[in-house]
């Protein structure tokens, strides 16, 4: 038996669980509470009255706190969470766009390969707007420029409520989706961009001069809500760029 000192005499060290273990252990599918890198609402551990009083992003900061994530090696946490797809990478300068839709209403249908696919329009023309030729692949979720990802497509529900969704490139930092830390959706020999080094690239085949200029993060906001609001014939209330 193991007694208080993992380490004492009386431990056998190859009964120890190896630090990969630890790791998988933080991620796997079954891991709950303290401990867990599982980033969810767990009733078990969470007082939901108090946590519907506090403001949006306090409520956020309160469940990220509740999860002890693994740590990459370029420093960034991972956490699990509740969505189809693979490990993706969510960072600053990168628009991330959660829809909340009951399904079973109309015009909506109770298909997710459909609300999947709808979202993908709203991605493909919201870029088209900046003059990005976004597409669709034949076999990965998600929108391209050629064969690199500029948005990635997650999404899940309960009930027919839908969580998660898409996550639009506009300028973030490209190097974390380093293929030697992350292999971003489980697509291998595929590469990532985002909105301002297509436009870069833009500007280079045109032999423009100058610095290319990327929209701002509300910006594009602006533009996804108006095209959420033409793909799913909704009207979306406003609340100004803190409430996109």
């Amino acid at each position: 038996d193991i007694g208080d000192d993992p380490m004492s005499s009386t431990a056998s060290t190859s009964s120890l669980p190896s630090e990969r273990q630890k790791i998988l252990s933080k991620l796997s599918r079954t891991s709950r509470g303290p401990g867990s890198a599982r980033l969810s609402i767990d009733r078990r551990y969470i007082d939901e009255d108090a946590l519907a009083k506090l403001p949006m992003h306090e409520a956020v900061q309160e469940l990220s706190a509740m999860a002890s994530p693994v740590i990459a090696p370029n420093g960034a946490p991972i956490y699990r969470v509740e969505r189809g797809g693979e490990v993706t990478f969510h960072g600053p300068q990168q628009l991330v766009v959660y829809p909340m839709f009951d399904l079973q209403r109309s015009p909506f249908r109770k298909d997710l390969h459909w609300y999947l696919r709808q979202l993908e329009d709203v991605v493909i023309r919201t870029l088209a707007r900046y003059g990005i030729a976004g597409v669709r692949d034949e076999i990965n979720t998600g929108v391209w420029v050629d064969k690199r990802k500029i948005a990635a497509v997650g999404v899940s529900s309960s009930r027919w409520i839908t969580t998660h969704g898409f996550a639009l490139n506009v300028d973030p930092d490209l190097s974390y989706f380093d293929t030697s830390v992350i292999i971003p959706c489980g697509v291998e020999g595929r590469g990532v961009t985002s909105m301002r080094a297509e436009i870069q690239k833009h500007q280079q085949r045109q032999r423009e001069e100058g610095t290319a200029i990327c929209p701002s993060l509300s910006d594009v906001a602006a533009v996804v809500m108006d095209e959420l609001e033409r793909v799913f014939d909704v009207s979306v209330a406003r609340n100004g760029t803190r409430g996109i």
